[in-house]
């Protein structure tokens, strides 16, 4: 004769429970899923930081040619003020650096690039941090006064490949 043994309702629950965690905690997407891709685009890998109606976008700071002491900011700044305002100098480190056209104008709603796909360049010549390290950048503006940021040191690979110090580094 067969001995039926019933199972205790409390184990039941359990094993219920531990099945319907692990497809709670599971991604839709798996390996595929969007948080686990770095994007195509410059965007979203830099900092950001504001000074009145002055934004700076995507903040980074592009190691020079190899052997070079130098850097290159590449960022986007947008004027959101109905006035005009200028870029008067930045300083990479504490250091003062090298601005292209020594000011910049920022128009009214107008988005001015440095560094990457641009005719305008932030450099320091004078550059000793390591990749993967913060350094201090500060951005001062004639209306809107002084945006200070910790902007990540990259190397130039991949998406920053190219982009170097003009004029280039001695």
């Amino acid at each position: 004769m067969a001995v039926r043994t019933s199972r205790s309702p409390l184990a039941v629950l359990a094993a219920a429970l531990a099945a319907t965690s692990l497809l709670l905690t599971g991604c839709f997407n798996g390996q595929t899923a969007t948080t686990t891709l770095q994007s195509e685009d410059l965007t979203g890998d830099g900092v950001q930081a504001q000074v009145g109606n002055i934004r700076a976008e995507n903040l980074l700071l592009v190691q020079g040619p190899e052997g070079s002491s130098s850097v290159t900011l590449a960022t986007r700044i947008i004027n959101g003020d109905p006035e005009a305002d200028r870029l008067l100098g930045v300083q990479i480190g504490g250091l003062p650096a090298f601005v292209t056209g020594e000011t910049v104008e920022l128009l009214p709603g107008d988005s001015v690039g440095f560094g990457y796909e641009s005719d305008l360049w932030i450099n320091s010549y004078d550059f000793t941090a390591a990749e993967s390290t913060y350094v201090p950048v500060a951005l001062q503006f004639e209306r809107a006064g002084i945006a200070r940021v910790d902007v990540l040191v990259v190397p130039p690979v991949g998406y920053y490949a190219g982009i170097e110090p003009v004029p280039p580094a001695a």
